[in-house]
């Protein structure tokens, strides 16, 4: 009788990249959304800010504390959706380069933004290759 397993394990790639995680989350009451990947030791913190409107939508990023990426998301309003054009570099974990992708839509006349994301596990990288 074969052996059965009580789950799938499944690998997602697109392109050179593997999908680590990928998910939708509405935020409470526009508060920061934050996806804490314990088995890697980092926090990815998303919050959602206004900015220079003649700037559009862009992104800044710092490191508050080790193993923290504040991802702060300037004028990402649009109700059809803004986001990133294509993946951004966030760092490197066990010797491989992570890069994030998100869309972010709003819902007319609510603080709540919907996240949609995208964390990739990249190509190699040496230790002296700067994230």
């Amino acid at each position: 009788m074969p052996e059965e397993h009580p789950f799938i394990v499944k690998t997602v790639r697109s392109g050179p990249a593997e999908v680590i995680d990928s998910g939708t989350v509405i935020s409470f009451s526009g508060n920061p959304i934050s996806l804490n990947y314990t088995d890697l030791g980092i926090k990815i913190v998303f919050e959602f800010k206004v900015g220079d409107e003649a700037r559009g939508t862009y992104v800044d990023s710092g490191v508050p504390e080790p193993g923290t990426l504040l991802m702060s998301l300037y004028n990402f309003d649009d109700r059809f959706g803004a986001g990133t054009i294509k993946p951004m570099r966030i760092g490197k974990f066990e010797g491989r380069r992570l890069y994030v992708q998100l869309r972010v839509y709003t819902l007319q006349g609510s603080p709540d933004k919907t996240l949609q994301y995208t964390v990739y596990k990249g190509e190699e990288v040496s230790d002296s290759d700067h994230a």
